[in-house]
């Protein structure tokens, strides 16, 4: 169970989901958060003072964008926090990964106090220290002039997740990570998200033909997976 405040929603800006004082942006696959820090008023001057807040700031914000990082559905109703908590390897790499972040805004108020906008990539070294199961399968369908594969979700209320599994009416897996190359997954990761059809076709790895199918309902209450009609199952497993 999440300790956290966690909602989403479409925006301008994509599908973002908001976890704590962080926010994950699928659409961009970025993760951002936001550190406060306050001067010390035993600081013996002003630049001091400013530089304490500025790595306060920054402590704050690490522990912000992690909460955030934890809070990302990795698949199904799993959490990145449910397999940090499994596996001290990954919670130690997970860490370490969120300890690099890059800062993209720093605000300097007149009282002394600073602000830093921090951001990691859901993308490359995090999305190899969380999905391990990529490339473990061998898609066994003819080679077709398909660009790409967009599934419509819309009313389902699914949640956003790093790796969903797309599934037929009788349970079986029909796409997931291990049906995708590791580099690539490293690069782009196993899905996208947009808004909207229109953004959906648009986006760069399925531009051209796309094979654009409908999602009938959840794998369960609050998942991240989706089921699909024996029709569109079938144009998939293809």
């Amino acid at each position: 169970l999440l300790s956290f405040v966690s909602t989403w929603a479409l925006a301008a800006e994509g599908v973002v989901q908001t976890v704590g004082h962080g926010q994950i942006n699928w659409s961009t696959s970025e993760i951002t958060a936001t550190g406060s820090g306050a001067p010390s008023l035993k600081a013996p001057n002003v630049a001091v003072a400013r530089l304490g807040a500025e790595r306060a700031a920054k402590m704050d914000a690490f522990r912000n964008i992690l909460e955030a990082v934890k809070g990302a559905r990795v698949s199904g109703s799993t959490s990145v926090e449910n397999l940090m908590s499994e596996s001290p390897e990954m919670r130690s790499q997970v860490q370490g990964v969120v300890r690099n972040f890059k800062v993209v805004d720093t605000k300097y108020y007149s009282d002394g106090g600073v602000d830093v906008i921090v951001s990691v990539p859901l993308t490359g070294v995090l999305f190899d220290s969380i999905v391990k199961t990529t490339g473990s399968k061998k898609a066994v369908g003819e080679p077709t002039a398909v660009t790409g594969v967009v599934i419509q979700a819309k009313g389902l209320k699914v949640q956003p997740a790093l790796a969903p599994i797309i599934q037929d009416a009788d349970g079986n897996d029909i796409f997931s990570a291990a049906f995708v190359d590791p580099e690539v997954a490293r690069k782009q990761g196993v899905v996208g998200y947009a808004t909207s059809l229109d953004a959906a076709l648009k986006d760069a790895r399925v531009t051209g033909k796309p094979m654009v199918l409908k999602a009938e309902k959840l794998a369960e209450p609050g998942s991240s997976n989706l089921v699909l009609s024996p029709t569109d199952a079938t144009k998939l497993k293809n």
